[in-house]
């Protein structure tokens, strides 16, 4: 969360100075993660002007505001019953970014040879964008589960064990049918199977059936 939180406050605030800065636009970015509890003319007039904002004070600001709705948030669910949102949040957002980032690999993969028409070697580049898209998955990931864990339904059934999320996947589909692409050393995307014996695609350094092969 404080990864999300804080990559907002500074893309708005990464030109100009504090009068320059759409904090109206940041708020509304904000109340999309976690329910922010003040507004942006109470942090100016904390400091007396918005030429007198910094960057380093309003991103602390945010991030301690947003501890506190966490806070919040625990006491309310209680915190077995958060951590094991938390636990299905995880799960179902990794299941289902992982898949759109195989996805998006494969669209990479189809146009990754018009490279060479531009000079550029393919496997530095496939290896280059691939890196890329991985890392937007991740920023997607942190960004998403934040704004699930504080704005998601939650229903406590039985004895308080059961826990539902509304709209969260409770079984994500299957991994034994998943497939990943490639550059191999001439630059060439290639497409395979992954047997469950082999590292897993994701980099984890873990066998794929003790990873995403997992039953």
């Amino acid at each position: 969360m404080a990864d999300t939180i804080s990559a907002y406050v500074r893309a708005a605030a990464a030109q100009g100075y504090g009068e320059d800065w759409d904090l109206a636009q940041l708020w509304t970015a904000l109340k999309l993660i976690y329910p922010i509890s003040f507004t942006p003319e109470q942090i100016i007039a904390e400091v007396g002007s918005s030429a007198a904002l910094d960057i380093e004070f309003l991103e602390a600001r945010i991030l301690d505001d947003a501890a506190a709705a966490y806070k919040k948030r625990e006491e309310e669910l209680g915190a077995d019953v958060l951590r094991e949102l938390e636990r299905k949040v995880l799960l179902s957002v990794l299941d289902r970014k992982w898949r759109e980032h195989l996805y998006e690999m494969d669209y990479l993969q189809e146009g990754i040879g018009l490279r060479a028409m531009a000079q550029r070697d393919p496997l530095v580049e496939y290896q280059r964008e691939g890196y890329e898209l991985f890392s937007a998955m991740m920023d997607a990931i942190k960004e998403e589960l934040a704004s699930l864990v504080f704005n998601v339904e939650v229903t406590i059934e039985g004895d308080g064990s059961q826990v539902k999320a509304r709209g969260v996947e409770e079984k994500p589909v299957q991994s034994a049918q998943l497939k990943y692409t490639a550059a191999d050393e001439n630059g060439v995307a290639t497409s395979s199977d992954v047997s469950r014996n082999s590292p897993c695609p994701c980099g984890s350094g873990k066998k794929f059936k003790r990873c995403h092969g997992a039953a």
